[in-house]
């Protein structure tokens, strides 16, 4: 719905709302006032600052498309936060996410009227250009088919807001090999996973052919994985906890004293035949403490 959301206005209210104040006119006219229609599809999403709360209305069959890009770049991971609130009281409110594409990727809603809503998106950042989307509207309060059943049911107004949650550590971006970040051993490092999807990479030198990996903290739901790499950046091992939120020590064998090597680590999902980069690799996500030395 476009504009003014509710009800017919009136010759005499057209003349009020050429005079009146907007707020002033809601009373009036018995309805909301939406500052960003049209926005009724993702061709017409309102773009919207990070950080910032923006107040909407979703009135009859209405949806509301908005636009918005992390703050992260494309080559590191980050968490977003979407928090909904402030929802009417006729309202359960629903969350659908789109691509750059346009491709629907997840969804979300709440089983009870005037209920808040936040969902965590954990993701690398997009190229500039590139957008991510947000679909609101009111739904039937559980599984409901975006523009179809148990979609547009309820009216009433929400207030939401996007925001990054700097939730990466400081060696990022070094989600790749080259992107490695050098360490020095015997120093202890703290580390994040923030998504499932990632991959922290390192760089070292090692004094002879075996190290240690000393793993001394792990998130209680990561299943720490580490494989290390020559100067080559060929494979050279892996290895994986089984248990989630466990720590010890990993010999890496194998290497080249003197030289560049490389160590990686992801959440896997425990299993010792995990492959890195495929089978049960990215399986689990957390912070990680460790040190390399002989």
């Amino acid at each position: 719905m476009r504009g003014i959301k509710q009800g017919l206005i009136p010759a005499a209210t057209i003349v009020l709302l050429l005079l009146g104040s907007c707020d002033w006119l809601s009373g009036i006219l018995g309805g909301e006032i939406d500052p960003y229609e049209p926005n009724d599809s993702i061709a017409e999403a309102y773009p919207i600052e990070l950080g910032q709360r923006y107040t909407a209305y979703i009135s009859e069959n209405d949806a509301d498309f908005f636009s918005f890009r992390p703050a992260h770049g494309a080559d590191t991971f980050d968490a977003v936060e979407i928090s909904v609130t402030d929802v009417g009281p006729d309202l359960r409110i629903g969350l659908a996410l789109y691509d750059n594409r346009g491709n629907r990727f997840t969804q979300r809603t709440v089983s009870t009227k005037g209920a808040d809503l936040t969902f965590i998106l954990r993701t690398p950042g997009l190229p500039t250009g590139h957008n991510y989307y947000i679909r609101f509207s009111g739904t039937w309060g559980h599984d409901y088919e975006v523009d179809g059943i148990g979609d547009y049911r309820g009216e009433g107004p929400y207030t939401f807001r996007v925001r990054n949650l700097n939730e990466n550590d400081a060696f990022a971006p070094n989600h790749t090999i080259d992107t490695a970040y050098t360490i020095n051993l015997g120093q202890s490092y703290n580390g994040v996973l923030v998504s499932t999807s990632e991959a922290d990479f390192f760089s070292f030198t090692p004094t002879s052919e075996s190290m240690t990996l000393t793993v001394t903290d792990t998130g209680s739901d990561l299943y720490l994985g580490a494989a290390w790499y020559g100067p080559d950046k060929g494979y050279l091992g892996k290895h994986t906890f089984g248990t989630s939120g466990q720590i010890g020590d990993i010999t890496l064998t194998g290497l080249t004293a003197g030289e560049t090597n490389y160590l990686r680590i992801s959440g896997t999902d425990g299993w010792s035949g995990w492959n890195v980069g495929g089978s049960f690799d990215h399986r689990s996500r957390g912070p990680y403490t460790f040190s390399l030395a002989d």
